[in-house]
């Protein structure tokens, strides 16, 4: 039998399946300030601590411009929170929902913060809400700007550059100048206060040691938890309250030099390094105050640093060195071995009582060619103020 093979032709059958829409792009942002307005500056990330109390890692982007420029909101929404708070000084924050994307703006240091909107308000994209300031922890007028995507404080902060990029603002050519975006290897700060330093983040960590004010401390740029940074002083880490944590000196007042020279010593005592020639008058930033019963102070003079005696120096150029207490009266303390109070503003005039160290006197008028009227034990007289320290 012969076997034939048939081919049988099949007709496919086709389905017609429609094109995918072309991708909606997305909706295009406001800028927060007008064109040419601002320089950018301060980053989002981690950064060295600006000023005394400010934040190691930067949650937005710093506008500098001048005071009073307009700050507008970057896309349509209503308004959560506006007027004063802790920190940013005068604030706005706005929830907005653009293409399904629900996101927050914060607008940070503004001159007032409930001038332009109120709390609940509906506002446009665009429209003007505040005016730039310099409130709160603040060195100069600028715009802080954070963007915080799923809502403020219970989402996450994002960079405001790119978060804005991506919908059709770039503001890195907008502005008259761009700072360099960089990040340091290491941060110095300087204790602003005694302060303790501590295994933790709290008062409730154990505590390392006291450290005195106006000491080095380094950190990374970043480091810190809170209220607290993560410093290290001497090889040791640590931590303390951001309060206490400077990124310059801190001044406890303002001393001058009595004698027609005075030496700047390493350190406080007489057999210390001589660093520099103090002239008179010379004005000296005091770093701490009360070294050893107050007979040593260490003191900045332009950019060095070091001890002083302290008999020798005074709180103002007429030779004043007391300072009011407590109870907003004016004591002072003796410093020699003795001191004759006496009837006038001269050794010449006669004693009136011979007073010995660490006797405390009260001071009755202000100082004058170097005397001050002051009363002990009852008897009133005058003395060599140079002889007189602030603390006993």
């Amino acid at each position: 039998m012969l076997l034939t093979a048939l081919a049988v032709a099949v007709t496919p059958t086709f389905v017609q399946v429609a094109a995918p829409p072309p991708a909606q792009a997305a909706t295009r942002l406001a800028a927060p300030l007008k064109n040419d307005t601002y320089v950018l500056s301060s980053y989002y990330g981690p950064r060295c601590m600006p000023v005394r109390g400010s934040s190691t890692y930067h949650l937005g982007q710093d506008f500098g411009a001048a005071s009073g420029t307009d700050v507008r909101a970057v896309a349509a929404g209503k308004v959560t929170r506006a007027g004063a708070i802790r920190g940013f000084g005068q604030w706005v924050v706005i929830d907005h929902v653009v293409d399904g994307v629900k996101f927050s703006s914060l607008y940070a240091h503004l001159i007032d913060g409930d001038r332009r909107v109120k709390a609940g308000q509906k506002v446009k994209k665009g429209q003007h809400i505040g005016d730039v300031g310099s409130t709160g922890t603040s060195t100069s007028p600028h715009l802080h700007l954070e963007i915080w995507r799923g809502g403020y404080g219970s989402g996450k902060a994002v960079d405001p550059l790119r978060f804005l990029r991506k919908r059709g603002v770039d503001l890195t050519t907008r502005s008259i100048r761009n700072y360099p975006r960089s990040v340091p290897s290491s941060c110095t700060y300087y204790t602003a206060a005694k302060v303790s330093f501590r295994t933790g983040p709290g008062t409730g960590y154990s505590k390392i040691r006291t450290i005195q004010a106006n000491l080095k401390l380094t950190a990374e740029p970043g480091a810190g938890s809170g209220e607290w940074r993560q410093v290290t002083r001497k090889g040791r880490t640590g931590w303390i309250h951001r309060d206490y944590v400077s990124p310059s000196y801190t001044s406890h007042g303002t001393r001058y030099v009595l004698p027609s020279s005075l030496n700047l010593r390493s350190g406080p005592s007489a057999s210390n390094k001589v660093r520099v020639r103090l002239p008179h008058d010379a004005r000296l930033t005091l770093l701490r105050d009360g070294y050893r019963n107050g007979v040593w102070q260490r003191v900045r003079y332009g950019s060095k640093n070091g001890w002083v005696s302290a008999r020798h120096i005074a709180l103002d150029r007429d030779g004043a060195q007391i300072v009011p207490d407590r109870t907003g009266k004016t004591f002072a303390w003796v410093d020699p071995k003795t001191l004759n109070m006496r009837k006038g503003r001269s050794a010449s005039t006669d004693r009136v009582l011979k007073l010995r160290r660490d006797e405390r006197v009260r001071q009755l008028g202000r100082v004058s060619n170097g005397w001050v009227k002051v009363r002990h034990d009852g008897r009133t007289g005058y003395v060599s103020a140079v002889y007189l320290r602030s603390r006993r």
